[in-house]
């Protein structure tokens, strides 16, 4: 007959627990409002069974500790999970930003959808690329980074014991005024083209007085819009491949800073 586990054991697991908790409910896609927080927490709870094993001993630094200081273990996991789970959405923002940005430029920005899952206006197209994003991430197996990130913070991140300090403050500053970058990067081609397709429609009213430039603005920076978005696609596995690849780093980077000791490879 196994044997109960121990008060030490369940403490150790319940700290595990809301660590893995805090970083789903802060994750994209898992952490989203269409995921139940039923599935959610049994997801967390399948994890934290999971990685239990490989937890190492004496965790927590003090497992005898009065409730003050159990207290503060709780806090300071629950801060761990929400800080690596930002990190990890970050590199989504960046992303349904730069659709955000087309689709107001292609007419979009007076057409939003109510979607009831998510609780939220959204235009069509940035509901469009939101899908399309999440398909590629789940087809590059790329969601294995954050499960990998998990496993990590049990590794180098002691129970109770993460440093806040502003070596993990600045890497979330940093990550924070990437979203910019990203979404210029992904939105640049587009944004190009119907720069391009505007004067090109301006001249063309300057020559033709009596046609109407306004009616004909809109169909013609959605069909280039969207013919270039098109054109860009098969481009976009690759670049997500790179981008996430440089995200495992950053999040890398930030558990390293929530670390007592910093020591950095």
């Amino acid at each position: 007959m196994q044997a109960l586990p121990n008060p030490n054991q369940l403490l150790i697991g319940a700290l595990a627990f809301l660590r893995i908790g805090a970083i789903l409910f802060a994750l994209p896609m898992i952490g989203d409002s269409p995921t139940p927080i039923r599935v959610r927490v049994l997801l967390a709870l399948a994890i934290t069974i999971g990685i239990y094993g490989v937890i190492p001993p004496q965790w927590p630094p003090n497992l005898n500790a009065d409730v003050l200081v159990v207290s503060s273990y709780v806090l300071r996991e629950v801060l761990v999970g929400l800080t690596i789970g930002f990190c990890a959405r970050i590199a989504f923002d960046g992303m349904m930003m730069a659709a955000a940005v087309v689709a107001y430029q292609m007419g979009f920005g007076t057409a939003n959808l109510y979607l009831p899952d998510y609780n939220e206006k959204m235009d069509g197209f940035s509901a469009m690329h939101r899908m399309l994003i999440m398909l590629i991430f789940l087809s590059l197996d790329l969601h294995q980074i954050f499960f990998t990130a998990i496993a990590d913070t049990f590794l180098l991140i002691p129970g109770g014991a993460a440093n806040f300090t502003g070596t993990s403050a600045n890497i979330i500053v940093k990550l924070t005024g990437g979203i910019l970058t990203i979404a210029i990067e992904l939105a640049a081609p587009i944004l190009v083209a119907l720069l391009f397709t505007m004067a090109a429609l301006g001249l063309v009213a300057r020559a033709v007085p009596n046609m109407n430039a306004f009616t004909m603005s809109f169909p013609l920076s959605f069909t280039v819009g969207l013919v270039i978005y098109v054109a860009t696609l098969p481009l976009f596995p690759n670049w997500m491949g790179t981008h996430f690849d440089e995200v495992k780093g950053q999040i890398h980077s930030a558990i390293l800073g929530l670390t007592t000791t910093h020591t950095h490879p």
